[in-house]
């Protein structure tokens, strides 16, 4: 959390930030810290990566391109949403390989899993469920970044006791404050804070 205040006073002029950053929504996303999984920081998924977790989804329930983007969005909470440029090449490589079948209809293409893709994903399930927990693990994280930045309560099931300190609503207004004086800012200016929040929100979900 201290990094994440320090950049709130760049973001509100105090300090100069360093330019660049870039948001990557849409594309691979970063894993957080290790935590024993081997999953480590700064380690982005993978094209294997992504076409394991397509064929883990397509064991629940056979779908279409956009259910499986959306389905990745919803498990985590936004955090890792690929592209159709991203998806549609891997479930075309997958049924190349034989690992999905596919059923047209009309322009839509619904695939569900074959058997030699279950037998893959048999054999890499233990992969395919760390990757699924530690998505789950971050969107648990950003949803309890986002309620403490909105001032909700704690969520159903959440400690009570558990209130926003007053550091944390301190640098949430300031957070504001800064963001609603960027109405109108050159692209370059709203690129440098794109940089700084997707920092932040990296070390946020790290320290959390």
């Amino acid at each position: 959390m201290r990094y994440f205040a320090r950049h709130v006073f760049e973001l509100s002029g105090r300090h100069h930030a360093h330019r660049g950053g870039r948001h990557h929504h849409g594309g691979f996303g970063h894993f957080g810290d290790d935590n024993g999984d081997g999953l480590t920081r700064g380690r982005k998924f993978t094209s294997d990566d992504l076409q394991l977790l397509l064929l883990a989804l397509l064991a629940e329930k056979p779908a279409h391109g956009y259910e499986l983007i959306k389905s990745l969005e919803t498990v985590s909470n936004g955090f890792y949403v690929p592209s159709p440029g991203m998806v549609y090449p891997a479930l075309t490589y997958l049924e190349e390989l034989g690992y999905v079948s596919v059923l047209q209809s009309g322009n839509r293409k619904c695939y569900t899993l074959a058997e030699e893709g279950r037998s893959y994903l048999a054999t890499n399930q233990e992969r395919a469920d760390l990757m699924l927990g530690k998505l789950r693990q971050i969107a648990r994280k950003m949803d309890s970044v986002r309620r403490a930045f909105s001032g909700e309560a704690g969520a159903p099931g959440a400690d009570a006791s558990a209130e926003a300190l007053p550091e944390l609503l301190d640098a949430r207004r300031a957070l504001k404050s800064a963001l609603h004086g960027l109405s109108g800012a050159a692209p370059e200016e709203q690129r440098r804070v794109a940089g700084i929040l997707e920092a932040a929100t990296r070390q946020i979900q790290g320290d959390l």
